[in-house]
């Protein structure tokens, strides 16, 4: 694509793009370092040039390689400090560069950014369950790669891990450095001769030691150990346990080095642990003073960050200025953004440019190619991840607010990218929810207000290729009735008029979809026990449009249904009306809907605003 850039002369245009991960949860911020490293070394030397010429010479002409060849970064970028700990879907990266350097650096930034992201994550949770105790990064042996051992010992350490077994990225970084025997030590000796071995261990280091038992049986490599001691005189610092019952052995090693005096002797627990299992020990009152974790430091799944063009500022047409994705599960945020955290410890994402009450995450790292005062400090930022660690709770919400600003932005962006693209239109259903006579005001479960959804559904309609209906179709006799044990009054018997859509809904050309037919199984949702969503799926619907009754039971259940079948989905709130049960009920229905990853949109469909910002989104920052 760089190629393509120079060829369109459109190399030079300033755009913004922004790496963040997808999913859900809290992740511990690092990796900065390695791409700011890697940003300053950029280059193509000579012999890159002439392979690229050979592989494309029509692609990689003269004037592209000219272009390459005295490529420097010279951009911008802003990232959370290090150490940070923030929702999935923060930027961990924001680079503001020309076009062609903004494009080279896609693929170094996002493996400098996930991988460390992970290790830190995993690590932070390891430092957590540790409590006061010490943890050292055993990891190097099962790493992916040679070079994944600097990364794994930086972000460790970063998230409050004591230090590192690799001893070059110790000596590289300035980080601490441990390390203990080997089981070849011993079992080049055999077994027989394991006392041997901690003998000369122990008069090489007069310093202390720390030996490893469990070569053979662990109960008498500490025995040995304490024979080792007492014959040499000298220190035995530590002894290591690197397998079996990890709870057993070293409340059993702590009694028998207590017996021999060895009061100071501390145990290192290793072998597979991750932070699961030193919760369970630390929790148990195994007395280790310290663990050495390797394989599981890289445990769980890549965090899947990715790397999107968000803002091209020469372009006038705000369509084409704040870019965005519209991919079901994919869609992106348009616009440069900044993540601020408020005073009660919700994270709010919200653009750039705009004024947000709490502390702004995102800070300048680089300007014009070169480090600021920001950049990061592995010290600096260790001691500021202790203090997250103590300020954000482990269980903390990890939901990721967007600000009114933006998802008016988004919304009204999303809406004239699908009017502008036919295909988009085709691919959009309405899903109108249970509007029953029996759920209209007047009806035997009216919803108040439940009238007013008719005219937004129909409008919107119009701008859907497919259409929906939903509707109950109870039998006389229905499990959910009070008079047979269950919440709600008589309602929606089937044959009745009560089961009956309101006229203007019943007229909307598309299917009708019954729930709750039988008398023992009731369904809130329109997805439930229906071929609904084989339905959209054979009209080629990635995107639904839901309203209808009730915001706080049927629509709530349909919108969550609609997520999990891995539809977008965008709430209609002009064309809900809540039952409030309990006072509050719609806005909590409406909250959970968006913690699941739902979109709420309103005037769909309406030719004179495009969409506009509900007064729920409007007060979902200010309340």
């Amino acid at each position: 694509m760089a190629a393509d850039y120079v060829h369109e002369g459109a190399a030079d245009d300033l755009v913004t793009f922004e790496l963040s991960a997808r999913g859900e949860g809290l992740m511990t911020v690092a990796g900065a370092e390695e791409a700011l490293a890697f940003l300053e070394g950029m280059r193509f030397a000579d012999a890159d040039l002439r392979w690229l010429a050979g592989q494309d010479p029509v692609t990689f002409d003269e004037p592209v390689l000219e272009r390459l060849r005295g490529l420097r970064f010279g951009g911008s970028v802003w990232a959370p400090r290090e150490g940070t700990i923030a929702p999935a879907g923060t930027p961990l990266l924001r680079i503001t560069a020309t076009r062609v350097e903004a494009t080279l650096v896609e693929s170094p930034m996002l493996a400098a950014i996930n991988y460390a992201v992970r290790v830190a994550t995993n690590a932070t949770a390891i430092v957590r369950a540790a409590a006061d105790r010490t943890v050292w990064d055993f990891s190097m042996r099962r790493l992916d790669g040679l070079g994944a051992g600097h990364t794994a010992a930086r972000a460790s350490y970063l998230a409050g891990f004591a230090g590192t077994a690799t001893t070059a990225a110790a000596r590289d970084l300035g980080i601490p450095a441990t390390g203990t025997m080997a089981h070849a030590k011993v079992m080049a000796r055999g077994r027989a001769g394991e006392l041997d071995v901690f003998c000369d261990q122990l008069r090489a280091r007069p310093a202390g030691a720390t030996l490893l038992v469990d070569t053979y049986d662990p109960i008498t490599g500490v025995q040995q150990a304490i024979a080792a001691q007492r014959l040499t005189g000298a220190r035995l610092a530590a002894i290591r346990i690197d397998s079996g019952d990890h709870a057993a052995l070293g409340t059993t090693a702590r009694r028998l080095l207590d017996a021999a005096g060895l009061v100071d002797t501390a145990i290192v627990l290793s072998g597979d642990l991750d932070a699961a299992q030193i919760a369970a020990l630390v929790a148990d009152g195994v007395p280790a003073a310290a663990f050495g974790v390797g394989t599981r430091l890289r445990s769980g799944e890549a965090i899947g960050a990715v790397y999107k063009l968000v803002e091209q500022a020469g372009e006038d047409d705000p369509a084409l200025r704040y870019a965005m994705k519209l991919s079901p599960g994919k869609a992106t945020d348009p616009g440069a953004h900044q993540v601020t955290r408020r005073a009660d410890g919700t994270h709010v994402l919200h653009l750039a440019d705009e004024p947000i009450a709490g502390t702004p995450l995102l800070a300048e790292i680089m300007r014009d190619g070169v480090r600021t005062a920001q950049a990061p400090d592995l010290e600096a930022d260790r001691v500021h991840a202790a203090a997250e660690r103590e300020q954000i709770a482990a269980d903390a919400p990890a939901q990721l607010v967007r600000s009114p600003r933006l998802l008016a932005l988004r919304t009204r962006l999303a809406a004239e990218i699908q009017d502008a693209d036919p295909a988009a239109r085709r691919e959009t259903a309405l899903i109108a929810v249970d509007v029953q006579h029996d759920f209209l005001p007047g009806g035997a479960l009216g919803v108040p207000g439940g009238d007013a959804v008719v005219e937004p559904l129909v409008r919107a309609a119009g701008a859907a290729g497919f259409v929906v209906k939903t509707g109950d179709a109870h039998t006389a006799d229905h499990c959910s009735f009070t008079e047979q044990g269950g919440t709600w009054p008589v309602h929606c018997v089937a044959g009745t008029h009560g089961a009956d859509l309101h006229p203007a809904i019943a007229a909307l050309d598309g299917p009708l979809i019954e729930k709750a037919t039988t008398q023992g199984a009731d369904a809130y949702s329109g997805f439930d026990g229906t071929r609904l969503a084989e339905l959209l799926r054979e009209a080629g619907v990635t995107h639904v449009l839901v309203g209808g009754l009730a915001t706080d039971y049927c629509v709530k259940a349909t919108v969550l249904d609609a997520l999990r079948a891995g539809f977008r989905t965008t709430v209609l709130t002009d064309a809900v009306a809540a039952v409030e049960v309990q006072p509050g009920d719609g806005r909590r229905a409406l909250d959970e809907m968006v913690a699941a990853g739902a979109h709420l949109a309103t005037g769909w469909g309406r030719e004179d605003s495009n969409l506009r910002l509900t007064d729920y989104e409007s007060a979902a920052l200010t309340n």
